[in-house]
């Protein structure tokens, strides 16, 4: 009695936690860091199943944001994947407009994606997006004014399932459209690993256009997400929604 009592008490944790995680039937895509299904920080050709609506924000490190930005600062963010291949967030991130040195206004940016391909077995899925799509009228010249966060990317992204783990092979080509941002490099992408144990962990490293980042997402009670990432492996940013789908 006293053996089997220890064995129910070592095996407690474990079985919690895979309470916590058990599977959902929404894909486990990432989430960038302007509310748009992505890895961490860069663009990917993966988005949410049809009707899925998700709802949350995300804490932004200073070296993540833009140039207007020179202070940590969160963001919050609606996004819904209302046809198969179509996802569509309006994002806000809040601004200090004031010597006081106190948040009082928020940009407001619209971030589209449209998958063009649809993965197969031998073949990788292909996705067109852009990010800050309505501040301004033009897509591939540069904005001024409030157009922070203007990008247009091409991203295609392959997975691969090897006994049970997963493996995904992202990449993205990326155009500014933006005065405030600035890229190294044109070309983004990472690699994102979910171990057999829990389908819905994923870690993820990833260039994207200026540095290296490493992180990992979890979906916990079935609609609970949570993100966080290092930037250039030292500067943190994290990320929190509740996902669920509509129809």
């Amino acid at each position: 009695m006293f053996l089997a009592k220890q064995i129910f008490w070592s095996r407690l944790p474990g079985a919690i936690l895979l309470l916590l995680v058990s599977s959902y039937s929404l894909s486990l895509k990432g989430q960038s860091t302007i509310g748009m299904s992505g890895l961490l920080n860069s663009p990917s050709a993966y988005m949410a199943q049809d009707g899925t609506v998700k709802l949350g924000g995300n804490f932004l490190n200073k070296a993540l944001t833009p140039d207007r930005w020179n202070y940590h600062t969160v963001n919050f963010f609606a996004n819904i994947t209302f046809l198969p291949f179509f996802e569509v967030a309006l994002n806000n991130t809040v601004l200090d407009l004031v010597p006081e040195g106190r948040f009082n206004n928020v940009d407001r940016s619209i971030n589209l994606k449209l998958r063009v391909l649809k993965e197969g077995k031998y073949h990788p899925a292909v996705a067109i997006g852009s990010n800050d799509f309505l501040t301004t009228t033009t897509l591939i010249t540069s904005g001024g004014g409030n157009k922070f966060f203007g990008k247009a990317y091409i991203a295609a992204s392959k997975s691969f399932k090897i006994k049970k783990q997963i493996i995904g092979f992202h990449l993205a080509y990326n155009h500014i459209v933006s005065d405030y941002l600035t890229q190294k490099l044109p070309v983004s992408g990472g690699i994102s690993y979910s171990p057999s144990f829990y389908n819905k962990l994923s870690f993820i490293v990833e260039y994207d256009s200026n540095n290296f980042n490493g992180g990992a997402n979890i979906v916990l009670l079935k609609y609970i997400y949570f993100q966080f990432l290092m930037q250039n492996f030292k500067d943190p940013s994290a990320g929190f929604h509740i996902q669920f789908p509509v129809k």
